[in-house]
């Protein structure tokens, strides 16, 4: 029997999700109940891959995925399933990709030409493209020297991220596709007290078994499924409406308000309103605040009373900054994009589609884009500094500490690889050196 092994990768459009990428893959984003990755392992039954990403986050990635092979081909078998990253693996793409499987090599690539979507390849013919980009970003170019050997297409009726409100966009969709994929058996398994108020069929309902939720919840199923993971525990009053995912050891707070389409990673804390908004992990919003439309990463603490906008005065469409060019996100409703490590003080106000970048420090209202390492503080008149490495990296010991975690050695070098890539992002910004000190 021929062993089909699978490679996902990554391509230059994961700088259009900067700052988020900075930290992480592209294909570690997390949306609907998942991560792009995981989607795609449980959509076509792969029990691992191979991973080819930026090489500053191969250290880290190796950490995340043990027993994955990052940037290492050594042990590629005979035949070869190559798929981008920012693939959403869905039951179109699933039949793509099943019927790629089964024919012979092919590379299939996006309707504008521009990305390739997947290819399938024998193990040679892997390795001469995987093996051309010394920055680890595969592109089209690098499959362009099979072009006489092996037959290129189109890949017809298949969904790719390319912009970080994509990940907004389809996020309520995939929780219902998800919810399937990860359910076996819907049901309240975990201790449900009495008084909570059900609407909607407890077959869109999962409460994890070690879950716990209080008296005088109500979970709205009406609208799509609600999941409610491991060791999760959801304080009374609170309202959680579908499509809604609660990663495991994440607690919801009294008052809080999970409002349909939001999906909530591992080990948050929740106390505010959160809409059609993706926490990714390790988010602190302990007090009353408001997240719309948004994304936020791992590890970032939003201070009482932090709220973001996502509508316009105008209803009109919100355009968004990447790379100093500004795009027309066609929506209504973009919040904002929040990298890892992010801190906000009491009071916070954060402006529609702003972008908020790694370990940065925000106060008062934030009415531009702010870059990485950055403490800002324009709005109350002390300006925009630069956060020094050596207090970001004591910061992130300190909160570490608080989840009764250590930092990794990844994890302490890859806050030092991305405080060098982004030294110029702060130069342009006109973001100064010195010691800023809050009154």
């Amino acid at each position: 029997m021929i062993a089909l092994n699978l490679v996902v990768f990554e391509d230059n459009y994961f700088s259009n999700f900067l700052p988020l990428t900075y930290s992480r893959p592209v294909f570690e984003l997390r949306v609907g109940m998942l991560t792009l990755l995981d989607r795609l392992l449980r959509v076509l039954d792969f029990k691992s891959a191979f991973l080819i990403t930026r090489s500053y986050l191969s250290k880290i990635e190796s950490e995340r995925r043990e027993g994955f092979n990052v940037n290492s081909l050594d042990k590629l078998d005979d035949e070869v399933l190559i798929v981008n990253g920012r693939l959403i693996a869905n039951e179109n793409s699933k039949v793509f990709l099943e019927h790629l499987i089964r024919g012979k090599s092919r590379v299939a690539l996006s309707g504008d030409g521009s990305s390739v979507v997947a290819a399938k390849l024998n193990r040679d013919e892997a390795l001469e493209v995987l093996s051309d980009s010394s920055s680890r970003l595969i592109s089209v170019d690098c499959f362009l020297k099979l072009k006489h050997r092996v037959e290129f297409d189109k890949a017809s009726n298949v969904d790719m991220l390319c912009f970080p409100w994509d990940l907004l966009e389809c996020n309520s969709t995939l929780m219902h596709l998800d919810f399937n994929l990860i359910v076996d058996a819907p049901g309240l398994r975990g201790y449900v007290d009495d008084s909570v108020v059900i609407y909607g069929s407890t077959n869109k309902i999962y409460i994890a078994e070690n879950a716990e939720v209080e008296g005088h919840v109500i979970i709205d199923a009406r609208g799509g499924p609600v999941f409610i993971g491991d060791e999760v525990k959801v304080q009374g009053p609170t309202r959680i409406e579908g499509p809604c995912y609660i990663g495991r050891k994440t607690r919801i707070l009294s008052g809080a308000r999970i409002r349909s389409g939001s999906s909530i990673g591992e080990t948050c804390r929740v106390g505010g309103e959160v809409e059609e908004s993706i926490f990714h992990g390790y988010v602190n919003m302990y007090h009353v605040g408001f997240i719309g439309h948004s994304y936020v990463g791992e590890w970032v603490n939003l201070g009482a009373l932090t709220v973001n906008s996502d509508l316009k005065n105008t209803y009109g469409v919100v355009k968004v900054r990447i790379a100093n060019k500004m795009y027309d996100t066609g929506k209504m409703k973009v919040g904002c994009f929040i990298a890892d490590h992010v801190k906000t003080a009491i009071g916070c106000q954060i402006w529609t589609g702003k972008t908020i970048g790694f370990a940065s420090h925000l106060y008062g209202v934030i009415f531009e884009d702010v870059p990485s390492f950055t403490i800002y503080a324009k709005s109350i008149g002390l300006g925009a500094v630069e956060l020094y490495l050596d207090s970001a990296l004591k910061t992130m010991f300190r909160v570490y500490s608080r989840r009764g975690k250590t930092p990794s050695e990844a994890e302490v070098e890859l806050m030092k690889t991305i405080f060098k890539l982004t030294e110029s992002e702060r130069r342009a910004a006109g973001v100064v050196k010195g010691r800023l000190t809050i009154p």
